[in-house]
């Protein structure tokens, strides 16, 4: 099919939620581009634009009844077609034998009036959850304007690209911190659709390509596997999203009170199976992801950011990969990152590693011999089949190793120290790519 969405369209999409047309039915073949939550407080259709669905509860007009405003369900049926809405979606609406007496007079004079205007309004029952019915509307306008057009058709490519481009720029924003104050950025969080006065936490996903280690970058990350993620993760679970090409993607995520972590984790892990591949699939990637713990102010979401790409990154060589990570999960990990916080891991990494550091030529061979050795319990062979080398090649490396160090390697208190040096080096690697910004 092709050609915009239609509202007659968007409504399968939304039976599962009990949607129903209760007015406007000869407006079904009005075009949607996009849909917009409406905020409480004015000016309430700020973000709807011509040919979006407005996505709005009956509590959100009480609530700007109650500020003040002269608005009623008979203004928003007005306002909405002089914007040149599509229509309107109205959480509290069905059923409409439910509605209280002085409520059912109201309505019945709002259908009426869109009826007249040609305006389709979908009812929706009154704990329908908005983000998720914005999210699905989207998707399907999405997935339509993605397709290839005819030359007859006209796109309004600029307006996607403007908004995308808006969302993108609030997000990298908020979890940097870079932002005024946290009331003028749970405002411009509302007006792109997004609210920030719930509990979220930040998905950071580091995507490979099968077999590598998470940590690396590679270049042979098709990028439209990222914007499909990030766009699964927008659609499913009504997450503000934002892939950085070609290989990550970041999402902030709503906590619903009545959902804990856990079963987002399993969300999350069969999105990420589904759209990138599991484990049997030849053509799957590698991936490793990390979720930071819940932020419930928009102050607290550039630390949930850090630890979810401290957990990502980190997860991999705790967990293995294809594993969401929390900071919970990271083992010693959790001392080294609170050691770099407090700037003691370079120096204690520097002093620990220094005689094979100053060997620029074989440094990074010998560091990644000695961790080899060190995870297969200091067994020669089984670290010599690990990094793929004949044993005599491994054990020639680890003679170098002893003579730079002037230190036996079967002293444990050395195999610690040069343990924990090496896993410090990674952590210490992490910092170039985490979400900072100097305030």
């Amino acid at each position: 099919m092709s050609g915009p969405v239609t509202v007659r369209e968007t409504l399968p999409h939304l039976a599962k939620w009990g949607a129903q047309l209760v007015a406007g039915e000869s407006g079904l073949d009005r075009a949607v581009s996009w849909a917009s939550v409406t905020r409480a407080q004015l000016p309430a259709f700020q973000d709807v634009r011509r040919g979006e669905l407005a996505v709005l509860s009956l509590a959100t007009v009480r609530a700007l009844q109650d500020r003040g405003s002269p608005i009623s369900l008979l203004t928003v049926v007005d306002q909405l077609d002089e914007l040149g809405a599509s229509g309107a979606v109205i959480a509290g609406l069905a059923p409409l034998a439910a509605l209280p007496r002085p409520l059912t007079s109201v309505a019945r004079e709002a259908r009426a009036r869109a009826d007249q205007l040609g305006l389709p309004i979908i009812a929706l029952p009154q704990q329908a959850p908005l983000a998720e019915v914005r999210a699905a509307i989207v998707a399907l306008a999405t997935e339509r304007r993605d397709r290839p057009a005819s030359p007859l058709e006209p796109v309004d490519a600029y307006a996607v690209q403007l908004r995308a481009s808006l969302r993108s720029e609030a997000l990298e924003a908020l979890l940097a911190g870079a932002y005024v104050g946290e009331a003028q950025m749970r405002l411009r969080a509302s007006h792109l659709g997004y609210d920030l006065n719930q509990p979220h936490l930040v998905l950071w996903v580091e995507i490979g390509p099968r077999g590598a280690r998470p940590i690396q970058r590679d270049g042979a990350v098709d990028p439209a596997r990222g914007r499909a993620l990030a766009e699964a993760l927008q659609v499913a679970l009504g997450a503000w999203t934002q892939a950085r090409e070609p290989d990550q993607v970041v999402a902030l995520l709503p906590l619903a009170p009545e959902s804990g972590a856990q079963e987002l984790i399993e969300r999350i892990q069969t999105l990420l199976t589904r759209t990138l591949g599991d484990e049997h699939d030849r053509r799957a990637l590698g991936w490793s992801a990390g979720l930071g713990e819940p932020a419930s102010a928009p102050a607290q979401v550039r630390r949930s950011a850090q630890e979810a790409h401290d957990a990502a990154q980190l997860g991999a060589m705790a967990l293995g990969p294809r594993r969401i990570a929390r900071p919970s999960d990271l083992g010693v990990y959790r001392l080294l990152l609170t050691l770099r916080d407090r700037g003691e891991l370079e120096p204690f990494t520097r002093r620990a590693l220094e005689p094979l550091l100053r060997d620029q030529r074989h440094a990074e061979t010998l560091i990644e011999t000695l961790e080899a050795f060190f995870a297969c319990n200091g067994n020669s062979t089984k670290a010599a089949e690990k990094l793929h080398l004949h044993r005599n090649s491994l054990l020639y490396r680890l003679n170098q190793a002893r003579e730079l160090l002037g230190q036996d390697l079967d002293d444990p208190e050395t195999r610690l120290t040069l343990q924990l040096g090496i896993k410090g080096l990674h952590v210490l690697g992490l910092r170039e790519e985490r979400p900072t910004h100097d305030r």
